[in-house]
Order: structure tokens, then C-alpha cells, then sequence
């Protein structure tokens, strides 16, 4: 069973395919992780976009052969092993291939035992040139310097540490000093630096030393003697470390305690020291001024516990005691005292002062925090003016962790909107308040946010119920004293998105009508127009009956434009409010009867049978029988309109207890089921293949309007291949006395 490697990739590229798959099946024996490439480009392609550990290329492929691979490998300086494949002809290939940088190579077919050994070599290989890149690496990044000398101290390698730095450690190279003639010679540093490296041991020190500018510089180094096999010197390490800062620091330490006090003079916070005792040994001006204390007070000595409350003065002891111990600079609040018994608010910052066997005293500084604390006050105040505010707001607001998308604040109107309880939307994520198909895009949105002050998005929202709302989402960022947040203000938008869809819906029924009635209008005009004209240009030429067909086509042109305008007046009268009605009581099946005699002569025209059957007993309703008339016509002549010649319209007039029943039934072609739900809205035609359709679709809208207006309603009965039926029903004049009456009382 070969051991498993399981970050060990190797990457086959050859374009035959036997070869591909009994090389990968060799390399998975191995233990290795086998990727395939079935040309030079995807090769490319794979080493674009993965990391391998080593390649085997086959030279000879079509398109971009093994060499181009190779070469693009070493011009990016990819850096895996790479063992070329090669048929027995191919050795001119394989030694450039070998020059160009190629590991190794073989030859087809691949055998087993030589790719073990290839890819074993070729690894171990890999891995101690990365460990010597490495190694180089941190060498040459490390900040301190590090030279290498032949044994007589003339310089072999030095790293950019040294280079940059400027030392003269190894003086001029043109004059071939050495680093034992570099140094302060008055010290005696070369002789010492020489007897110790020629004895064998390591030298460690400091020395004062020129740069190459001739800037004077401190240098601490390490320099050993590098034995060989024999134990014979052969080289020397030095280590070396620009310390001219450390000595600087040292120096301005000396005058740090004068300058501290300076310094603390010009601070407006009182400054203290004590000593072990808790005796105050120093006060700076603000000291004096704050507590009201004279220097001459502090001399006879004045105690570091009479500042405080008798009650706060065990835990002042404490925390001398535990900065005793960590020696830690620490605050704590409390309620100080002047000299006139008054106190104000404070925070005491403290340290141990450091001393042999331990703290020599403390040092402080005192800060007068009134205005932090009445700014506190302020602070709690607005936010309880903010968390009322919040509450207040109609808008669901959700606040969510910047950094994580966890929600952490909500209103009471987000719990209503979104339907969960606090302790649910505490475990939620922003992305949870989204569907599924709009997750991505919004918590793409959230991320965006957190980089710019605000934003606004409109999507939809998830309700716990399942329900998804159309919002729009306005964001802003906002920083705690502890994390960023995100608030997000969601505004519920579906009277909106109705709004604009209905707004959408009126411009295309606008732009169909302008459209519909355009066309219908130029129709009859065009023929009124060209008939008249023939008429006018030829009428002593045309025979008597050609000028009778012409003046009917252009009176039944005429009569089509008329009843279109009077369609669309009609329309806009409803639409404007301006219809009125004049109603009055009347038998319906006068007003249908004398339809059905007036639409008969255009029914023999078809040869379509058109009944009529009135229903005993008679009715009487309250209707305006003009829109009656208007409401048969249009039913009755879209019945005609859309029955093939030899065809039935039946219309059937009947009345049950409440109302009058209008009923017209043709056999037709149907109006297909899609189309019921759209037939009575305006301008809306039903579409047939291979028909051309007539009229603007207003003829049915316009009879929903007047059957509604007198409290009827209509609808289609059934629909398909055999025909539709119409029905409309009015109540009757009883029952609309009756419910007159019920109005009234």
C-alpha cells in the first residue's frame, strides 16, 4: 500500500489519452494526486489558476507543444519540477528542453519504477531548494546585518541590512581593508577583534564606528570563526547591529527626570509623585493650583490618602498593591479632595516608580473628569431620547455587527413587520431577513455599505409567515464606542409598486388606444377618402350602379367611423364621470325585441340564424333604455361579428326572483380561456392566428360600465371551441325598491 500524500499534486499533460490515463493511474499508485491536461493550453490554463507540486509534459502535442509550456514556466518563474515526455525520436527536443530548465525526462511508455524514482528525486529536490529559498530569504530580510569573510576578514556575502546601512565595518573595498582594520584603532578593538578570532572564540561588544558618509555611528556585533570539516578556520560570520539609537536613548535618559518635570509644569493636570511611605515628594503647578496646597505644606509633608474618601482609602491600598506587584499603569475613578474639603470627580492614573528591591514610590497624574461625568449624564439622556425615538419610528429599523452581520438592535415596528420574536431576531443574520433569491444581491449590498456613509436599495423582505414584502432599504453606518453598525430602515413599498404598476398599465393602454383608434380611424377614412375622390375624378365616366356601391361602401364607412367616436366619447365619458343616466321603468323585452329585429337584417346577411325567446312572466327593471339598447347591440353584434355563415345566436330573456337574465349564446370559435379574465377591460382584444380582429375593444367595456352603473353585473358563462355565452343581469324593480327602502330605514 504506497503512503498517501495528500497536498501532493501532479500535473499530466499529454494529448493522447491511453498515455494520459496509464500515467495518472501510475501517479495515484504513488500515492500522489493525478490532474490531467489534454493540451498545452489547458496545461496553461491549470497552472493559471491551481498550484501542483510537479509537472509531467508531454513534448511533442498539437497547438502549444510541451516547449511553449516550458517556456512560458520559466519566463514566470513558476517554480515545480518539470519532466518532459518524450517519444524515442524526440532527443534533439529533450536536451533543449533539459537546458531550458527541465528536471528530467521520459520516454514512452512511462515506466512505473522510473516515474517513482523521477518524482521522488524531483520532490526531495523541490523541497531543499525551497528550504534554501527560504533560508536566503530571511537572511536577507532580517533588519540586522550579516557579513561573511574569508578567514583574513575580506567580505564574501553581506545582506541588504549592511548594504542599506551604511557601516564601514569592512572599509573600503577598493583598498581591500578588512574588518579587523575597522573600528575605533584607539581602543584597541582591532587587536582585540583579531586575537579572538585567530584563538577560535566568538567576540561580542560594542565599538564606535564611521559610516560611509562619515556619520558617527555605535555598533553592536557578533563575530565568530567558521571551522570547516578539518576544524580549520575557513570563514567568518558577523553579526552586526546599528546600537547609535540605543546609546542616543541612554544619553537623553540621563536627562529625562529634568525634562519630565519641565514637561509636567506645562500639563494643565495636577502631577504627583510619593514615595514608598505614600508621602507626596512632587506636585506639579496644575498640583498646587487644583488641590490649593503651598510648596511649603508638601515639604512638611502631606500623605497621599488625605486626597481621598475614608471610605475609598482601602482600595487606593489595593491598587498600590496590585501595581506593586504587575507594575502596570492603571486608572481608577474616584471622588477627590482639596485642601478646602470640597471634591470633584477624578480619574487617577498610576504607576510604580522603579527602584532597586522594588517600587521607590508611585507617580500620577490626576484628571478632572466634572465635565466627563455631566457629559455621561447628557449621553444616557439621549439615549434614552434615541431608544424612544427608535420605537417611534412607523419604519421597520433592524441594526446589525458591521464586521459579522449579526442582528443587535431592532424597534418594535421591525418585530411587527418582520414577524419574529427578540429572542429570535437576536440569533438571526442580516442575510435571513432576505428570500433565498435575493439573499446573495442583498447581503452583497450590506457588505458594500459597510464602506460608504449610506446607501438605498429596493428589494423584498421575508416574513417568518413566508410572506415576501417589496421594501425599499435605506442604510447608513454608524460607530459605537465598542463596533461599527450597520442600521437598515425598511420601508414597505407595495402600495407603491401597485401604484406604478397601475401607472405603467394606464400609459400602455394609452399608447393601444392611441394606436388602436389610429388605425381604426384611417381605415374608414382612407376608403371614404378614395371612393369620394373616384367619385369626383370619374363620375361621368362610372356607370350608375358603381357610383351606388361606392356611396353605400363610403355611408357603411361612415356609420363605422361614427360608432367607433361614439365608442371612444363614451369611454372617455365614463372614465371622466360625466355619464349620466336617465333611468326610468321599463319592460326589457321591448328595448331587446326591437335589437334583435334591427340586427336581423345583418344576420340574413351571413346567413346566421338569430332566435329570440322572451320568458314569461314579464319584468320590469329601471334602466335607461338607450344604454339598454347600446348594452344589446354591442353583445348581439359581437355574437354576429364572430359566427361563421350558417351558424346559430340564440338570445334568451328570462327572470328568476331577484333579477332580469340577458342571455346570448352564438357558436362561434370561443374565446379561449386565458383571454375571460381580460375580455371587459378596455382596448382588449382577443388575438386569433391567421384573423384579422376588428373594433378598438371598447364594446364590452363599455357594457361592464353601463351594467354596473345600474347595480347588474356580467359575465361569461363558459368559454372554448363551441362558443361563448353572455350573460347580464339587472334587478328587477321590486328588488330595487326593497333595497331603497333597507337603505332608508
Amino acid at each position: 500500500m504506497p503512503h498517501t500524500h495528500d497536498h501532493t499534486s501532479v500535473l499530466i499533460a499529454d494529448d493522447s489519452d491511453p498515455v494520459r490515463q496509464a500515467t495518472s493511474a501510475i501517479v495515484s499508485r504513488l500515492g500522489y494526486h493525478p490532474v490531467t491536461a489534454t493540451s498545452g493550453e489547458e496545461a496553461v490554463s491549470l497552472l493559471q489558476s491551481s498550484t501542483f507540486d510537479a509537472l509531467l509534459l508531454d513534448i511533442t502535442m498539437p497547438g502549444k507543444s510541451g516547449i511553449d509550456v516550458l517556456h512560458f514556466i520559466v519566463e514566470n518563474d513558476y517554480a515545480l519540477p518539470v519532466i518532459m515526455i518524450s517519444g524515442s525520436g524526440d532527443i534533439d527536443q529533450v536536451v533543449q528542453c533539459l537546458r531550458m530548465g527541465a528536471y528530467d525526462y521520459l520516454t514512452k511508455p512511462v515506466d512505473a519504477h522510473r516515474l517513482a524514482v523521477v518524482l521522488k528525486n524531483a520532490f526531495s529536490e523541490s523541497s531543499l531548494r525551497q528550504k534554501v529559498r527560504l533560508l536566503s530569504a530571511a537572511v536577507d530580510q532580517s533588519p540586522v546585518a550579516v557579513v561573511i569573510t574569508d578567514s583574513e576578514g575580506h567580505i564574501e556575502y553581506a545582506n541588504s541590512s549592511f548594504s542599506s546601512g551604511g557601516s564601514s565595518l569592512a572599509g573600503d573595498p577598493v583598498s581591500r581593508q578588512t574588518i579587523f582594520d575597522a573600528g575605533d584603532a584607539s581602543g584597541g578593538f582591532p587587536v582585540k577583534l583579531r586575537n579572538s578570532i585567530v584563538s577560535g572564540k566568538v567576540w561580542q561588544g560594542d565599538f564606535c564606528n564611521h559610516k560611509r558618509n562619515g556619520e558617527l555611528c555605535w555598533e553592536h556585533a557578533i563575530i565568530s570563526p567558521v571551522t570547516d570539516h578539518g576544524k580549520a578556520k575557513s570563514h567568518i560570520l558577523a553579526l552586526i547591529q546599528d546600537i547609535t539609537q540605543v546609546r542616543k536613548n541612554q544619553e537623553a535618559l540621563l536627562h529625562s527626570t529634568q525634562r519630565f518635570r519641565e514637561l509636567a509644569d506645562l500639563l494643565p493636570q495636577p502631577v504627583f509623585e510619593t514615595d514608598r511611605r505614600g508621602l507626596v515628594t512632587y506636585s506639579n503647578r496644575a498640583g498646587f493650583a487644583t488641590f490649593g496646597y503651598s510648596r511649603d505644606e508638601l515639604k512638611k509633608g502631606l500623605h497621599s490618602l488625605q486626597f481621598f474618601a475614608r471610605a475609598d482609602r482601602a482600595r487606593v491600598l489595593q491598587g498600590m498593591q496590585v501595581k506593586k506587584t504587575s507594575g502596570r499603569l492603571s486608572n481608577h475613578e474616584f471622588t477627590v479632595f482639596r485642601r478646602d474639603g470640597t471634591g470633584f470627580p477624578a480619574l487617577v492614573y498610576s504607576a510604580p516608580i522603579a527602584g532597586r528591591g522594588g517600587p521607590a514610590g508611585y507617580r500620577g497624574i490626576v484628571v478632572d473628569i466634572t465635565e466627563i461625568k455631566e457629559s455621561e449624564l447628557k449621553l444616557r439622556e439621549n439615549q434614552k431620547k434615541y431608544l424612544n425615538l427608535l420605537q417611534a419610528i412607523p419604519d421597520a429599523i433592524i441594526v446589525a455587527d458591521a464586521d459579522t452581520g449579526a442582528l443587535v438592535e431592532w424597534n418594535r415596528q421591525a418585530q411587527l413587520f418582520f414577524g419574529y420574536s427578540p429572542e429570535e431576531l437576536a440569533g438571526l443574520h442580516i442575510g435571513d431577513l432576505y428570500p433565498e433569491d435575493l439573499r446573495e444581491k442583498c447581503i452583497a449590498f450590506f457588505d458594500e455599505a459597510r464602506f460608504r456613509q449610506s446607501g438605498s436599495l429596493e428589494t423584498q423582505i421575508l416574513t417568518r409567515q413566508g410572506l415576501r414584502i417589496d421594501v425599499h432599504l435605506s442604510s447608513a453606518m454608524f460607530t459605537t464606542e465598542e463596533r461599527r453598525r450597520f442600521v437598515g430602515i425598511f420601508r414597505d413599498i407595495t402600495e407603491q409598486k401597485h401604484s406604478e404598476m397601475l401607472v405603467r398599465e394606464n400609459i400602455r393602454l394609452k399608447n393601444d388606444f392611441i394606436s388602436t383608434v389610429s388605425h381604426e380611424l384611417r381605415t374608414p377614412l382612407f376608403s371614404i377618402l378614395g371612393f369620394t375622390g373616384t367619385l369626383l375624378r370619374e363620375q361621368d365616366e362610372l356607370e350608375r350602379e358603381t357610383r351606388m356601391e361606392f356611396l353605400s361602401i363610403i355611408h357603411d364607412e361612415s356609420k363605422r367611423l361614427s360608432a367607433l367616436i361614439e365608442d371612444v366619447l363614451m369611454i372617455s365619458r365614463i372614465d371622466s364621470g360625466r355619464v349620466s343616466y336617465k333611468k326610468s321603468e321599463i319592460d326589457p323585452s321591448i328595448t331587446i325585441s326591437e335589437v334583435c329585429r334591427g340586427l336581423k337584417i345583418r344576420a340574413d346577411e351571413k346567413h346566421i340564424e338569430l332566435h329570440l325567446k322572451v320568458c314569461a312572466p314579464a319584468g320590469r327593471i329601471l334602466a335607461d333604455p338607450d344604454a339598454l339598447k347600446q348594452v344589446a347591440i354591442n353583445i348581439i353584434g359581437n355574437a354576429l361579428k364572430f359566427t361563421p355563415e350558417g351558424g346559430l345566436v340564440d338570445v334568451v330573456l328570462s327572470y328568476d326572483e331577484d333579477a332580469m337574465l340577458f342571455r346570448v349564446k352564438d357558436s362561434g370559435p370561443g374565446i379561449p380561456a386565458e383571454d375571460t379574465a381580460k375580455i371587459f377591460e378596455k382596448f382588449y382584444r382577443v388575438e386569433r392566428p391567421g384573423e384579422a380582429v376588428d373594433g378598438t375593444g371598447l364594446g364590452l367595456s363599455i357594457v361592464k360600465e353601463i351594467v354596473e352603473a345600474h347595480d347588474g353585473s356580467i359575465e361569461v358563462l363558459n368559454a372554448g371551441c363551441k362558443g361563448a355565452v353572455f350573460l347580464v343581469r339587472l334587478p328587477l324593480l321590486t328588488t330595487v325598491s326593497e333595497r331603497s327602502k333597507q337603505n332608508q330605514s
